[in-house]
């Protein structure tokens, strides 16, 4: 008796946990069953930011052309002097092109250096942001900024060399949006 309730209580059991699958019986005899596959494709690919442009300098040569007059003082025996210092400049343009796959802040600064303090230097743009080059040509213009760099100041007179009186600085990163 226990075996036959054992048995019982087995296929009851097996019963409840098989699903029960209708097949048709094809004409030569074997059972088929049609049952859909589905898929769906999901895209999960990360792409890395990447900063890469391209800084290109032109000579950064400057002349302070001192002019003016010296008129002969009887009075005093010495010079009366009018003088006008300007700059000139030979190939003061910096030019930035981005390559990056994201937006990027470009900075430019100007130190001079200890000896020359009191000469002064300012861009057209001392920070400008270039959009991504994604899904641009390589050649779009908006990706290329140009700044000129003008001195102002003076340079002593025992300068008469081109020589070191400062430096410049292009400092390039992801831009930073600000919220709205």
């Amino acid at each position: 008796m226990k075996k036959t309730i054992s048995t019982i209580m087995a296929l009851a059991l097996a019963a409840t946990l098989s699903t029960v699958v209708f097949a048709a019986e094809a004409d030569d005899g074997n059972i088929k069953k049609n049952i859909s596959v589905k898929a769906k494709y999901v895209e999960d690919i990360e792409a890395s930011k990447t900063i890469q442009a391209d800084v290109v300098w032109g000579k950064m040569e400057f002349t302070y052309n001192m002019s003016g007059t010296k008129t002969w003082n009887e009075k005093t025996h010495e010079y009366d002097i009018d003088t006008n210092g300007k700059w000139s400049a030979k190939g003061n343009d910096i030019s930035v092109i981005n390559h990056s796959n994201t937006d990027i802040d470009v900075d430019f600064t100007y130190e001079p250096l200890d000896k020359y303090s009191l000469v002064k230097g300012e861009f057209t743009y001392d920070e400008v942001t270039i959009p991504t080059a994604e899904n641009k040509a390589v050649d779009d213009e908006i990706l290329t900024i140009s700044t000129d760099l003008t001195l102002s100041g003076v340079l002593s007179s025992d300068v008469t060399d081109l020589t070191k009186v400062g430096n410049v600085a292009v400092t390039i990163a992801e831009a930073v949006h600000g919220s709205a």
